[in-house]
């Protein structure tokens, strides 16, 4: 008779922030996705962690970011939040010209749009070719009239950004 074994259970922990309630982070998404301002308040008292991620959506930051509810999106700064790198304040790049483009600050979000304000040209300074998404058109650098340069405001899809939470030059 062959002997049975018992199936082996196995449990992860996923080390939560001092004082997080767990699930919180979970229903703090989910404030967000709806927009309610009040209950995440509320989650964020409770110790709910401000920067948990969720795969898809990222964190609630973005999620008010993305779905454009400022109110939502300034009590999370309130609390600490740095969203995924690509939030309003932080500096992104564009660079999808073998390495090249532009690194810019985000001005604002909406859905997967960045309106970015242009801080610098990297390896484009002799100009690079215009893509109609992740440069609206207009060529990179060089010499042409029509070129991004450092101070242009530039809007660009998400899957534009190849860099994410850049370190400010100084």
């Amino acid at each position: 008779m062959a002997r049975r074994l018992a199936p082996l259970l196995v449990v992860a922990s996923i080390a939560a922030p001092a004082g997080a309630r767990p699930g919180a982070a979970g229903e703090l998404l989910a404030a967000a996705r709806r927009g309610d301002v009040a209950r995440a308040a509320a989650l964020l008292r409770a110790g709910a962690d401000v920067d948990a991620r969720d795969r898809e959506l990222g964190t609630a930051l973005d999620v008010a970011e993305t779905q454009g509810r400022p109110e939502l999106a300034a009590l999370l700064r309130a609390h600490g939040a740095r969203g995924s790198g690509k939030s309003v304040g932080d500096t992104v790049c564009v660079r999808p010209w073998a390495g090249s483009g532009l690194c810019g600050k985000v001005e604002a979000r909406r859905r997967n749009q960045h309106r970015l304000t242009v801080l610098r040209i990297v390896g484009c300074e002799s100009g690079c070719a215009p893509d109609a998404e992740c440069s609206a058109g207009r060529p990179v650098g060089g010499t042409s009239s029509q070129a991004i340069r450092a101070g242009d405001e530039l809007e660009v899809p998400s899957w534009c950004l190849t860099h994410t939470g850049v370190e400010p030059r100084r």
